[in-house]
């Protein structure tokens, strides 16, 4: 069931790519080899409850709810455009328990989360930021990315890198701890 939502999910992307811009060419492109990557990335959170910061394409959220079920998403996305890919792609492959939230969390009181999500936030310099603004205090953020993690402030505890890598295409998830 899962290779049938992901595959449903990729193929969303590609056929709305062209009108929305949800990701870049090269990504699309790749998309499958990044996601074996990813999957076990995303499998080893187990958060009951997570926030997706900038959820565009619905990755890593989307891939993070069909591995984890029973677990509540909410895809933070300020692009209107791409929130309607987001509840169209959520209908369309039966996902209950995600909400997509239509917001700037630089701009707009979204209340505080108990996990964050993000992959390729940008800007990267406002990551801080805006963690600050929606993870309550002993929270946890989980930072995808190709490169080292990101800087964070005196508020965050870097907890671990997990690196994963797969025909010479490396991922890391940065797991922190905002602190009181």
């Amino acid at each position: 069931m899962m290779d049938t939502l992901i595959s449903l999910w990729i193929r969303e992307l590609r056929r709305f790519n062209p009108q929305m811009h949800l990701m870049g060419p090269a990504m699309l492109a790749s998309i499958e080899e990044e996601l074996q990557i990813l999957l076990p990335l995303l499998g080893s959170i187990r958060e009951e409850e997570i926030a997706d910061l900038g959820s565009g394409s619905g990755l890593p959220a989307i891939p993070y709810k069909i591995l984890h079920p029973q677990a509540k998403v909410w895809l933070i996305e300020r692009s209107v455009k791409k929130c309607v890919f987001l509840r169209h792609v959520v209908e369309l492959l039966g996902l209950t328990g995600v909400e997509v939230l239509p917001w700037d969390p630089l701009h707009t009181e979204t209340g505080r989360f108990n996990a964050v999500l993000a992959r390729s936030f940008s800007p990267l310099s406002t990551l801080e930021k805006v963690c600050r603004r929606i993870l309550h205090e002993g929270g946890r953020l989980y930072y995808l990315s190709t490169g080292g993690p990101p800087v964070l402030g005196e508020g965050f505890r870097l907890d671990g890198i997990f690196p994963e890598e797969s025909q010479g295409y490396r991922v890391h998830l940065a797991a922190f701890t905002r602190l009181p």
